[in-house]
């Protein structure tokens, strides 16, 4: 069986449920299945079948017994992924970029390491390197285990020469480095590697390494990483950004993502679903090592969020508030639409706003009822000059590179822009009535009713969203909302906890001041007008 038949019978056997699989898995497999049949693409056998033939030639170990790494089903579809798909435009890999996720001891470094020497080999004027949070990790792990492979290859350094943090191969030269991102300037790397990116304490090193690829054809960037603690982390930031890919919420045809976790119902217990997270186990993952760390788990409280972690890939938190709204029922809810499709024409809208400060994000929403369901498009505004400031900065402008955010000039939020875009709006969409929230609105709700808008105000204490809150989540569970596809609404709903007061009345929330969510806030202003006004026509409880 060739290497691309492995990968896609390991693929489909992901997809039908032979192989038991989290949700983000079975999208990757889903997109590889996809990018086979696609007109963009081909598959590249001789490039999938040098680099499995290079790692068959590797032993995993230094002993007398010596085991070639033969490559798992699981490691042959991320190789068949990562050098097998090229573009047909360019005859370039369509991949540059890779995060690869899952628990510890499945022999995510051996194959990457593997995949780091190859490059410094095969690769012209290769400049390779392998980078962690700190030096002696990077030497300790990953570069340690490249040395061992070199020397099987060349025990006399004859063509694989070995220094204290480095390896050189006639003029191709692997570096070993750390987080020291002002030392890391000057790289033009081909290949690099960082491992354990959720103990990353910020992006340096990240972008660093990015950067210096811009002048590579085909350069690949692999983050290898296990779950951790920080939601807030940027390694947690670019694993949600992976799975908008994956989810098609965000288009970016050369990022590839592959997590491998335990779905968020999954009972960690149940030896089943552990494979989710260990697609090594019973090869260089003991079942019986896992059964006594989850009976740790089981007997001590304090043991369950570190096991999670390290051996089921579940990312945790100290702070264990819910998600409002569980992410897959909002992924399905996103479509990819505009208020200019022809489904739409003529067609009267709705608008809640949920207006900033001066400085900070301002979100729109207008809301069109259409065949029983209610459709929702979101524009965000923010001024270009806090962005600089604001530590979602580098999300937002990313967001906005792809139109889901509007940057506005200035240092105070645009206000005049709004209400310019809502009168375009009004053109074709006639708006019925904007709902807004008292704070911050005198003077933009004024300027809006000179300009023939009606407007009202939408009270912001809990027995009034109440209902707009707990009806939102109705109708997006069961289907009956469709929200324009953004990857800003969709952070903005995992951001959201509810609160309770004493009269069981539901209020929105957020975790901590960096994570908004005026989008969603918004939206429930526009609902809670809607479900006011004797048109609205759904069932509600």
């Amino acid at each position: 069986m060739s290497n691309k038949q492995i990968a896609i019978l390991y693929a489909n056997e992901i997809i039908y449920n032979v192989i038991p699989a989290c949700q983000y898995v079975r999208l990757a497999a889903k997109r590889f299945i996809n990018d086979l049949n696609d007109e963009r693409y081909y598959f590249n056998d001789g490039a999938v079948d040098s680099v499995v033939k290079f790692i068959n030639t590797l032993c995993l170990t230094e002993t007398n017994q010596k085991k070639h790494f033969i490559l798992e089903d699981w490691q042959t579809f991320i190789v068949a992924n990562l050098y097998g798909l090229y573009r047909k435009d360019g005859n370039m890999r369509k991949y540059k970029y890779a995060y690869i996720e899952l628990a510890r001891k499945n022999g995510k470094s051996q194959l990457v390491t593997a995949l780091a020497l190859y490059h410094l080999i095969f690769d012209a004027d290769a400049q390779v390197i392998i980078s962690a949070n700190s030096r002696e990790q990077a030497k300790n792990v990953d570069f340690k285990k490249v040395k061992q492979y070199a020397a099987m290859l060349d025990k006399k350094e004859k063509y694989l020469k070995q220094y204290y943090n480095s390896i050189k191969f006639k003029t191709n030269e692997l570096i070993v480095t750390a987080a020291e991102a002002s030392k890391l300037d000057g790289l033009s790397a081909s290949f690099a590697i960082i491992d354990e990116l959720h103990e990353a304490p910020d992006n340096k090193m990240y972008n660093v390494i990015k950067s210096s690829m811009g002048a590579r054809e085909m350069p690949m960037f692999i983050v290898i990483t296990t779950a951790g603690f920080n939601t807030e982390s940027f390694c947690y930031k670019l694993r949600s950004y992976t799975i908008d890919v994956l989810h098609n919420i965000i288009e970016d045809n050369s990022q590839f993502s592959i997590i491998y976790t335990i779905d968020e119902n999954d009972n960690y217990e149940d030896e089943k679903n552990w494979i989710k997270a260990n697609p090594n186990i019973t090869i260089s993952v003991n079942p019986d090592f896992l059964a006594d760390e989850v009976n740790k788990a089981v007997q001590n409280e304090a043991e369950r969020n570190g096991v999670l972690v390290k051996h089921f890939n579940v990312w945790t938190k100290a702070n264990t508030e819910e998600v409002w709204i569980p992410e897959k029922y909002i992924v399905n809810s996103m479509e990819k639409i505009t208020m200019d499709d022809d489904l739409f024409s003529d067609f009267d809208c709705w608008v809640g706003i949920d207006l900033s400060s001066v400085s900070d994000i301002t979100s729109v929403t207008k809301m069109i009822q259409l065949d029983n369901k209610l459709y929702f498009f979101n524009d965000f505004y923010i001024p270009e000059e806090s962005i600089n400031s604001n530590i979602n900065k580098d999300l937002f402008r990313e967001a906005a590179a792809r139109g889901e955010i509007h940057i506005t000039f200035g240092n105070v939020c645009d206000y005049d822009k709004i209400l310019s875009d809502l009168l375009e709006v009004n053109k074709a969409h006639p708006i019925q009535c904007i709902g807004y929230d008292k704070w911050n609105s005198t003077q933009f709700i004024i300027n809006a009713t000179e300009a023939g808008l009606f407007s009202q105000s939408y009270s912001q204490t809990a027995g009034s969203l109440n209902k707009p809150i707990k009806e939102l989540q109705r109708l997006i569970m069961t289907g009956n909302v469709i929200i324009q596809r953004n990857s800003i609404t969709k952070w903005m709903f995992m951001n959201v906890i509810i609160k309770q007061n004493h009269m069981g009345n539901l209020s929105l929330d957020k975790s901590s001041k960096s994570k908004k969510i005026d989008g969603v806030a918004s939206m429930c202003n526009v609902l809670g007008l809607y479900l006011e006004s004797p048109r609205y026509v759904f069932n509600v409880y």
